[in-house]
């Protein structure tokens, strides 16, 4: 079988699929992940074979340019879990809209390119990130199937009637109807009870945490003597909103009196931001959470959803101080799960923040709920079984599509 993986140029948005793209590997299939040049580096990493597509692109000017001048705090906020934006009215839906037509953009860069190479190599299924339209564009003009790879709490669905209008001319540009984003299955490895309900066909998936090359220091080999607390920021929030919303050099402050060992896994310029910092704190350039998270008590992060499934799979109780929505609605959910505490912007503040933390330090609740949440995600089938339900689903292709000249 020959499977074709989409992804724009954005790391955190391909890293997620690369565990199921080792797994198709070993079970002797071929492999390509298509993506803009920038990520050919990121690609490779992992494992894989990249096949750059269309050029690259700038995404703070991309962003600004489809967002209009509209900031976050103008975006509305996302549908509550079962619901959609079926019945908004038109000025949201076309604010939502704004937001969305950054990823829109991606995959009109990389259509045409995607197209020539798909229809060269022959692929019997095209696995994609759910904000690469592209994907299922090309799966539809091709006549196979399109499996959507959700990242974790799937927040892109509540957007589902929203994006249709956004890749209309892209889909006519290949000479093909109406086509559905949501893709013929959906590879889910976020634990039910986490998930939003939602009317797709699900691949159930282990989640395997995976960013990056990564190298366990000395330090982390010995347990720590005091509490350890993981605060991160991700690596995408500073690019996205800016300097105005970096809470780590602010909970820095906010821990300074607490007994605990305070590891900032920050990234890039993120670690710069933070100046001086108390002794009990150490900051590290993009450590792996997945190799600190093992003897953490508690992680403060901005919600996340990479960040949210690595504390879930490690069992540790998270403090989330969302951003921006898809933050918002993604921390929402750890809280209804029980395993973690919100703290929104406007109720930041050092004392807060110390309360809300030693809650969560030392709430049985909280911790029981991430364990359960822990055992829940070891029950998930492994990458290797939801390899086999694709080999179904693309045994049963869908009738082939006329594809040209």
């Amino acid at each position: 079988m020959r499977v074709l993986f989409a992804s724009w140029a954005w790391a955190s948005h391909y890293m997620p699929l690369a565990p199921l793209v080792w797994a198709l590997q070993a079970a002797g299939h071929e492999v390509r992940v298509a993506s803009q040049p920038a990520l050919t580096g990121v690609i490779n990493d992992s494992g894989a074979t990249a096949v750059p597509v269309g050029p690259d692109l700038d995404h703070g000017e991309v962003r600004r340019r489809q967002m209009a001048g509209m900031t976050f705090s103008d975006v509305p906020r996302v549908p509550t879990a079962g619901s959609s934006m079926a019945n908004w009215p038109p000025e949201r839906l076309r604010r939502v809209q704004q937001v969305f037509g950054t990823f829109a953009a991606y995959s009109d860069a990389m259509l045409d390119d995607l197209a020539v190479f798909a229809r060269a190599w022959r692929p019997d299924l095209v696995v994609y990130d759910p904000t690469t339209y592209a994907g299922p564009l090309v799966a539809a003009w091709l006549g196979v199937p399109a499996v959507r790879h959700v990242h974790g709490i799937d927040v892109t669905y509540q957007a589902r009637n929203v994006v249709p209008d956004l890749i209309r001319a892209m889909a006519a540009r290949l000479g093909v109807g109406e086509v559905d984003v949501l893709g013929h299955a959906t590879v889910d490895p976020c634990p039910p009870s986490l998930q939003i309900p939602a009317d797709v066909r699900r691949v159930a998936m282990r989640y395997v945490p995976y960013n990056g090359p990564a190298v366990l220091p000395r330090w982390l080999r010995t347990p720590p003597a005091r509490p350890r607390v993981c605060v991160t920021w991700g690596t995408s929030t500073s690019r996205i909103t800016g300097p105005d919303t970096f809470m780590p050099a602010r909970l820095v402050k906010a821990l300074a009196g607490m007994d605990v060992d305070v590891v900032m896994a920050l990234v890039g310029k993120d670690a710069d931001r933070l100046g001086e910092v108390p002794q009990q704190v150490r900051v590290v350039d993009s450590l792996a959470l997945h190799l600190v998270l093992p003897e953490c008590a508690a992680i403060i992060h901005q919600g996340g959803n990479g960040t949210a499934l690595t504390a879930a799979v490690h069992g540790v109780p998270q403090l989330l101080l969302p951003q921006i929505p898809d933050q918002i609605f993604q921390a929402e959910r750890v809280l209804a799960a029980g395993a973690g505490d919100v703290l929104r912007p406007e109720e930041f503040g050092e004392a807060e923040t110390a309360k809300r933390l030693d809650a969560v330090l030392t709430g049985a609740a909280y911790r029981s709920r991430a364990q359960a949440l822990r055992e829940e995600m070891r029950d998930q089938p492994a990458p290797a079984e939801a390899v086999a339900r694709l080999e179904e689903l693309a045994a049963g292709r869908c009738s082939p599509a006329a594809l040209g000249a």
